[in-house]
């Protein structure tokens, strides 16, 4: 592994020191001209895992939400609402993780240990996500002006632990798909089904029919997934449920 590490290192630095010109051309086209705030949804599959195995990598996709300058992004929580969707319509997964990019978990048995906790048959069913908690290093000793969380981190939390535990801290998170949905994690939803139960679910979960049934899935608890399927023929709905305007008129960002 550190071999590997080395020489990925290398490779980096080779192409810092001699950087290559690229053209945005064909699928790549999108990414020219965009601005920070200002650009439309972009979905790209990176890496696909063709044969579903379960020790090689996962699919790896790439999402960038659109944003425009006369619509509220709502930070974090306006992206965590685009992954749930997004991943809920590629993959289904009944669990998903969130980590920021300047963030890392100091346990390489992380995945074990949050999947112990989410699928435990006993108390598993009363866990709505695992998280940890962010901590901070290189600080200045006993923190003087108090922006650490020493306090909060190390007794308040921990305090929380028999009222239903803390609330989620916005990143390193598992979180259990159907809690993100609305349902506490041992509830199933079944029976929607109708003209009525088809509004209720376009107010809840907007007005892609393909998002809507993975979602309706998860609620029940069944087995569906998108296993088998490319994530390539979501990519013209992925990026309709990335769209600034998809939440409007919905329950996103009110529930």
């Amino acid at each position: 592994m550190k071999d590997m590490y080395d020489n990925l290192s290398q490779k980096i630095e080779d192409v810092t020191r001699n950087p290559i010109s690229f053209q945005f051309e064909g699928e790549f086209a999108v990414f020219l001209n965009t601005e920070k705030r200002n650009h439309p949804s972009i979905v790209k599959v990176i890496l696909e895992n063709k044969d579903g195995l379960s020790d090689t990598l996962p699919h790896l996709i790439y999402v960038s939400r659109e944003k425009r300058p006369k619509y509220e992004h709502n930070y974090k929580a306006g992206a965590m609402n685009v992954l749930t969707r997004v991943s809920g319509l590629m993959t289904n997964a009944p669990f998903m993780l969130n980590v920021d990019c300047d963030m890392v978990v100091n346990n390489p048995k992380i995945v074990q240990h949050a999947l112990c906790i989410l699928m435990d048959s006993k108390n598993g069913k009363d866990v709505a996500f695992v998280q940890c908690f962010q901590q901070f290093y290189d600080g200045i000793k006993d923190d003087p002006f108090g922006n650490q969380w020493v306090a909060g981190f190390e007794y308040i939390i921990r305090g929380m632990g028999g009222l239903q535990g803390p609330f989620y801290g916005g990143t390193n998170t598992f979180h259990r798909r159907k809690a993100i949905y609305g349902l506490y994690p041992d509830e199933l939803q079944y029976g929607r089904k109708g003209k009525l139960a088809e509004k209720i679910l376009i107010q809840q979960f907007g007005s892609s029919n393909e998002f809507v049934k993975s979602a309706t899935h998860a609620m029940e608890g069944s087995d569906y997934s998108t296993n088998g399927i490319s994530p390539s023929n979501f990519i013209e709905e992925a990026i309709r449920i990335s769209d600034c305007g998809y939440e409007y008129g919905t329950d996103w960002g009110k529930k």
